[in-house]
Parts: structure tokens; C-alpha cells; sequence
């Protein structure tokens, strides 16, 4: 069982994910708090299960870790076949410490704890494990069933979901239970993210006949390793290629940077645009390769979990209020279906409908009248070209006090805003509730990814 403290640090750690996460972190709780716990302590599944229901996803995926069902057939064989794929690896910083720190058995049991929640929320985003080795994981997120801008998508969220599980809970929860000291803070996680086109990914059998495996060669698959190598603690890094692909806005990625002595003994931050390596190719080209650092706290909040999750998270701007929820739906032929915030590509020219609903509870506790202010930002360079990049303010509503909320026949109000989708890359809407004294009482943000 789990001390005392140990349960506190999971109660205040499972802030729930629309209701469904506290579950995922008792018994993850559980598992953390037992050296030689058992694969039953630990719910694998609910951890994917409920990322799942927040990402509008039916069922889980039970893919094992090991070669890509999509290419077993080339196990044992000469044959090769190109085809795209996101290589994501993860490491576990400062791992080879903890042996100086602990016990071997309870190394087991950091090490374990956080890939096996890595390798969960890899499939909980419809993403392969490829395979554990020692300290870290490398996945992969596409598929021949796979829609492209999909699983790039499902790649760039798995990144973010795994910073807001990792510092959110297990790493919080690990320390509590491990440390050395108050003021320890040993563990930690680097990512690696890129994405390898059609031309640029190799799939074929390495090894001879019992001592073989099926893995991608390319460029794009190598540089996942090398950007996890150079990112911070609790960080990750993007390559250029998955950057440009889906045209990812450059405002929720930075450059990198790093603290060093210069040569007059003075401390300087200096910026790392580019891999610390250059490479020549045949003709003895030099080349270059832009990364950057994806902005968790800025990214984080485009998730499609509850406000009061996001907003609990350091340096987020959501700003949650009982009773006000933000939503977006996709309108086809009539038929209304909920869009989870940045869950999937959208084709173009698919409408939009934006809902915010106050419920009762709004109209019995905040001071009226309230000001929404819906706002919506285009990136990407299919809007610069159209001279639609930039933000534009939708809405500005006031909302006065209604007094049938005492009756028990008042549902709440909802209010509606149309849009429709138009350029490729990802792009935002956000809803601001202002209440009379002009205090900002709710804020979020829906993200959507276009085609």
C-alpha cells in the first residue's frame, strides 16, 4: 500500500482529464510505491484508455513492441520498401546515476515506471513502440493504414501528452518516493522528434536468419537520437523536416539555447539554430539542419483536456471557470460530431461550429454582465499567400444575467460561431469570458489542423 505522502502526491497529481484520469494515477501510484510490483499493479491500459477518450478514440492499441506490423513481411528477406514514418526517441536523463543512488532493484523500478507510461501514451496516439533499450524508447508513429498529416499529428501530441503525463505526475510522484534528499531532482526526460518522407525512409531486414530485425534507414530516423541528445531536461526537440511538413507555426517552437563562459570569463546565452553538426553528401555539399524546441507550456494547452488540467500546469494561459465549456464540431451533411482540440487533419472546406456554453452555475456565482470575446489566429504560408495570417478578432458578446436560472427548467446558454477550414497547417480559435469587473474568469484555446 502507499504511505501516506505517496497518496497525497497522487490525489493532488490526478487532476482529471474530463473526468477520467484519477483512476490511471492511483494505480500508477500503486505500481511506483512497490519495488517488485507486478505488471497487474501497474494499468497500462487506463493510462491509454482515458488519453484516448480525451482524443475522441474508440478502443485501444494492442500492437506489441517489436518490428512495425506494417513491414513483417520483409523479416528474413533481401526485400526493401520505402515509406514515410515519425521516429520519436525518449530518453531518461541523469539514468546512470541512479545506480550510484539506489538499489538495482529499485532502478528497475524508475526506469520501468516511466517506459512503460512512455510506451502507453505511444499507443494511446496510435504510435509503435519499436523497441526499450536500457535508458530509453524509440517509436514510431505511420503506417501503410495511416493517414500522413495523421500520424505527424499523433507524433507532434504524443510529445506533448508525454511532457504533461511525465512532469505532471510520475516524475512528481518518483521523486516523492525516491529521494535522496528534499531538494532532489535527479529525473527527468529528453524527446527527440522528425519526420522521414516517402523517399527518404528505407524499411529492410538487418541482421541473418534467428538474429534479425525490421527497422527504417534514413537520415530522419538517425536525427531523432541526435536531437534528443541535445535537448534540455524535460525538453524536446523538433527537426525541420517534421516542422515543415505540417507547417507547424514557428510561435510554439524556439530556438535553443545554452549558457557558456566566453573567452573574457563572462556568462552568455547563445542560440543553436542547427544540429552542433554538419554533414557533406557525395559531392561534398556541407549541410545544415534547422531544430527547434518545441514549446511545451504554450503547446500544452492547445490539448484536449479539461481546463482545470491544462490551467493546473506552470505557465499556461488557460484559465478555467466552473461551468463555462469551449468546444469546437465539425458540420457534414447535417451531421454534428464533436473535433477534439488538434485531434486529426481536417480535409478543406469542412465547417466549423464553435460553442461556448454557460451553465447555471455561471449565472448563480459571476459577476454580470460577462464579455466573450472569441479570436481567431491563422498560421502557416497557405494563409500568408491568401493575406489571411495573422489574427482576427470574431466576436465580441455581452451577456447579461438571465433570471430564469433560478427556475429548474434553465439549461444554460450557448453560444454558437461559424467557421470553416481553408489553409493547410495548424490554427487556432480562442474564447475569453471577462466578468464585470473586467477580470478574466475563463480562457481557452481550440487548436485545429488542416490538410
Amino acid at each position: 500500500m502507499l504511505d501516506s505522502e505517496i497518496k497525497k502526491s497522487v490525489r493532488k497529481s490526478s487532476v482529471v482529464m474530463d473526468g477520467a484520469l484519477s483512476p490511471v494515477f492511483e494505480s500508477l501510484g500503486g505500481y511506483i510505491a512497490t519495488a517488485s510490483a507486478t505488471p497487474e499493479v501497474f494499468s497500462q491500459e487506463s493510462i491509454q484508455k482515458d488519453i484516448r477518450t480525451s482524443f475522441g478514440r474508440d478502443g485501444l492499441n494492442l500492437n506489441k513492441i517489436g518490428t512495425h506490423p506494417d513491414f513483417e513481411h520483409l523479416a528474413e528477406t533481401d526485400e526493401q520498401e520505402n515509406h514515410y514514418i515519425c521516429s520519436l526517441f525518449l530518453d531518461i536523463k541523469n539514468s546512470t546515476r541512479l545506480t550510484f543512488l539506489y538499489e538495482l532493484h529499485e532502478v528497475v523500478a524508475i526506469k520501468n515506471t516511466i517506459l512503460k507510461a512512455a510506451a502507453e501514451a505511444v499507443r494511446a496516439m496510435d504510435g509503435h513502440v519499436h523497441r526499450f533499450m536500457g535508458d530509453a524508447l524509440l517509436a514510431f508513429f505511420g503506417g501503410k493504414s495511416q493517414d500522413k498529416d495523421d500520424s505527424i499529428v499523433n507524433a507532434i501530441n504524443c510529445v506533448s501528452v508525454l511532457e504533461s503525463l511525465m512532469t505532471g505526475t510520475i516524475i512528481p510522484v518518483l521523486e516523492q518516493r525516491y529521494a535522496q534528499s528534499p531538494k532532489a531532482d535527479y529525473l527527468g526526460f529528453r524527446i527527440g522528434l522528425d519526420y522521414g518522407g516517402e523517399d527518404d525512409v528505407l524499411w529492410a531486414s538487418y541482421g541473418f536468419r534467428g538474429v534479425y530485425e525490421v527497422t527504417p534507414t534514413s537520415f530522419y530516423v538517425d536525427v531523432a537520437a541526435k536531437l534528443q541528445s541535445i535537448a534540455g531536461k524535460n525538453k524536446s526537440m523538433l527537426g525541420r523536416s517534421i516542422m515543415e511538413e505540417i507547417d507547424l507555426p514557428d510561435s510554439y517552437t524556439k530556438i535553443r539555447t545554452r549558457t557558456q563562459t566566453n573567452i573574457h570569463g563572462e556568462k552568455e546565452t547563445v542560440p543553436f539554430p542547427n544540429l552542433p553538426k554538419t554533414y557533406s553528401d557525395r559531392e561534398g555539399v556541407v549541410h545544415t539542419y534547422r531544430v527547434r524546441e518545441l514549446l511545451h507550456a504554450k503547446y500544452r494547452d492547445l490539448l484536449p483536456f479539461s481546463t482545470e488540467l491544462k490551467e493546473s500546469h506552470p505557465n499556461s494561459g488557460v484559465v478555467s471557470c466552473s461551468g463555462i465549456t469551449f468546444k469546437c464540431y465539425t458540420v457534414d451533411a447535417g451531421t454534428i460530431s464533436e473535433y477534439p482540440s488538434v485531434s486529426r487533419a481536417l480535409e478543406k472546406m469542412v465547417q466549423l461550429k464553435f460553442k461556448v456554453h454557460f451553465d447555471k452555475d455561471v449565472y448563480a456565482n459571476q459577476k454580470f454582465p460577462l464579455e466573450l470575446k472569441l479570436t481567431k489566429q491563422n498560421h502557416g504560408r497557405e494563409a500568408q499567400l491568401k493575406n489571411q495570417r495573422g489574427m482576427f478578432p470574431i466576436t465580441g458578446k455581452t451577456i447579461i444575467r438571465d433570471r430564469g436560472f433560478q427556475t429548474g427548467f434553465f439549461l444554460g446558454d450557448t453560444h454558437e460561431h461559424l467557421d470553416s477550414t481553408a489553409y493547410r497547417g495548424l490554427h487556432t480559435m480562442e474564447a475569453v469570458v471577462t466578468d464585470a469587473d473586467r477580470k478574466v474568469i475563463f480562457r481557452d484555446i481550440i487548436g485545429v489542423y488542416i490538410k
